[in-house]
This record gives C-alpha cells, sequence and structure tokens, in this order.
C-alpha cells in the first residue's frame, strides 16, 4: 500500500472502525450513502469497506482491515471481481439508466464468489432522473446478500426519495495545519506547494494528492500569469474556452486568487492567503483595486460558472472578466 493511500486510508479509519464494528455483528444495511467533500476518500473508503466483507482471510469477521493480498482482495483492487461493481458518470455527462438497468439485473443472480455482493454508485448527483428512479426499486427491495454504497458530494441535489432510504455517513475534511502537516512531512512535498494545497482544497487530502501529481502548483501560477498579468492574451483566451473542464479550473483558481486579495486588504496574516507564494503579486491587486471592486469582480466570476455550469456561452463573460480583472 502506498504511502498516499495509507494517509488517506487513516484519515477515514473512523469510518471503516465503525463497519467493521456492524459487519461483525452482521447489522450491515442494504444501502449506505457517503457523504463529503469531493476527493475526500469516499470511494476508497467503500472499496475497503467491501474488500473487509469479502476478504478470504476475515471469514469470522474479527478483522479490522482486508488482508489485500487474496485472490478476492486482489480482484476487487483490479476491478475484476464479478460480484463487485463500480459504477461512474466516466467519459459521459451523466450515469445512465442502462447502467443502473444492468446492474439491478446482475444483482438478481447469485454471488458467484463474494460472500456479500456489492455495488458502488460514484456521485449520485450524475444519476440521470430516469437513473434515479430506476435506483428506488432496488433500495425499496433490496436484494438479499447485496449491500450498495453511494457518494455524494452534493446531498441536496441528490433525490430525496434516494437519500431517505440510504443510511447517512459523513466523511469531514481535515484541519488545515494536519493536513499541513501531512503534505509537508509524510508526503514530503515542498513548503510552498503544500501550504497553496492544504489552503486551496479546503482540508481533503485526497484531492491534494491528486493536485500535486497533476502538477496543480505550476498551473495555477500559469493561469494567474497569463490571465491576470497578460495584456496579450487573446490566444490563451480563445483555446480556453474550447475546454469547459478547464475553464473551471481557471475560475476557480481566480476565484480563490481575489479571495486572497480581499484578505489582505482585511489584513488577513499571509499564512492564511492560499497564494503566498506570490505576495508583491497580491500586493499589486490589492492596491489596485478597494473593497467593492473585489467583490465585484468575486460575484462576476461566481456568475460566470453559473452559466458555465448551465452549459451557456461564456465566451463574451470571460473576456468582459478579462479586461475587467487584468492588472497593468
Amino acid at each position: 500500500m502506498s504511502a498516499i493511500t495509507s494517509e488517506v486510508k487513516q484519515v477515514n479509519a473512523n469510518v471503516l472502525r465503525h463497519f467493521v464494528k456492524i459487519s461483525s455483528k452482521e447489522k450491515l444495511a442494504h444501502a449506505y450513502l457517503f457523504i463529503g467533500p469531493d476527493s475526500i476518500g469516499k470511494s476508497q473508503t467503500a472499496v475497503e469497506i467491501v474488500k473487509l466483507i469479502n476478504c478470504e482471510n476475515n471469514a469470522d469477521g474479527s478483522k479490522e482491515e482486508a488482508c489485500r493480498a487474496c485472490p478476492s482482495c486482489l480482484k476487487i483492487a483490479s476491478g475484476n471481481h464479478p460480484d463487485i461493481f463500480m459504477i461512474n458518470k466516466g467519459d459521459t455527462s451523466s450515469i445512465k439508466i442502462g447502467a443502473i438497468r444492468e446492474m439491478l439485473q446482475r444483482m438478481q443472480l447469485r454471488p458467484f464468489e463474494a460472500r456479500l455482493k456489492a455495488v458502488i454508485i460514484k456521485n449520485i448527483e450524475d444519476l440521470t432522473v430516469e437513473g434515479s428512479n430506476a435506483l428506488l426499486k432496488t433500495l425499496e427491495e433490496p436484494t438479499r446478500g447485496s449491500l450498495l454504497i453511494l457518494t455524494t458530494a452534493v446531498p441536496e441535489v441528490c433525490l430525496s426519495t434516494v437519500r431517505s432510504r440510504c443510511h447517512p455517513v459523513y466523511f469531514f475534511a481535515m484541519p488545515r495545519r494536519e493536513l499541513l502537516e501531512t503534505l509537508e512531512k509524510k508526503l514530503l512535498i515542498d513548503k510552498e506547494e503544500a501550504h497553496f494545497l492544504s489552503l486551496y482544497t479546503e482540508g481533503c487530502l485526497g484531492k491534494a494528492v491528486q493536485l500535486h501529481e497533476e502538477g496543480f502548483f505550476q498551473q495555477k501560477n500559469v493561469i494567474i500569469d497569463n490571465i491576470i498579468f497578460n495584456r496579450n492574451n487573446e490566444g490563451y483566451i480563445k483555446s480556453l474556452v474550447m475546454d469547459k473542464v478547464q475553464v473551471k479550473v481557471v475560475l476557480e483558481v481566480l476565484l480563490s486568487w481575489f479571495r486572497d486579495a480581499l484578505l489582505m486588504k482585511l489584513g488577513t496574516k499571509s499564512e492564511y492567503l492560499a497564494h503566498s507564494d506570490r505576495p508583491q503579486d497580491l500586493h499589486q491587486v490589492e492596491v489596485k483595486y478597494d473593497f467593492d471592486d473585489i467583490r465585484g469582480i468575486i460575484q462576476e466570476i461566481v456568475n460566470t460558472k453559473r452559466l458555465l455550469n448551465e452549459n451557456l456561452n461564456i465566451k463574451i463573460p470571460l473576456q468582459l472578466l478579462r479586461e475587467k480583472i487584468w492588472v497593468g
């Protein structure tokens, strides 16, 4: 098990301990809804729980973690177990009803190898309405010997009928200082980058690790340089509007940047500023704009994010935003 996997697992150890206890007493419910921020380890924890329940070296339920070496554990880890299913939207825009219907059909069959058949549906907010309604069938009439684990970061947008038929399990972010220490001392991430990630990810270790592996610390500075400090950035903007995912990333970075500028204007210490690696640039923005200007920019970024989420054309709003926030 990698150091990263170990640390993410440790953060959610309380959830794992809870399932160890109830599974050993055969008090598992048929459906759970894991609720918590993106990339906090909900799906990974769900996989660990399913491994533990079906681990061939834990037949009596006495172990506190799966062995990760038996055929069952290895098949689950590789995604090749015939009785364990992971569903997500993949490369599509949503989880379609066809995927749910296929899952329901498979759940009706007797297990090939597992003690307990299991389905993990990642980010149920991505379910279509038809998919959610189809899922209700198995929630209302659960298949014997099966376990359903759903995950979400935004439970308020999920069907209330789905939420009400699952036992909620909550995942909480790490305190900032604890996350910072983990990134620096255990995962050996550079101090400036660790500081940024601990604030930008709002306590989500999994997200912090993912962004570190993607080189996001360098990427965010490229975004700031091109959008805020480069007047001749039309080519960058044109390439940007073609990629909805990248536009979202840019807007998130800009939002965190101007939040920092507002906090700096309020006299906040640098240890609470995500972009403290660029104090002079932040100061330049702080001096140029007054409180109302910065609040207005933040609101415009939020409005542009909303247009993006609604799949509306954001080319003009993005160009207007660019003119407003450019620092000469």
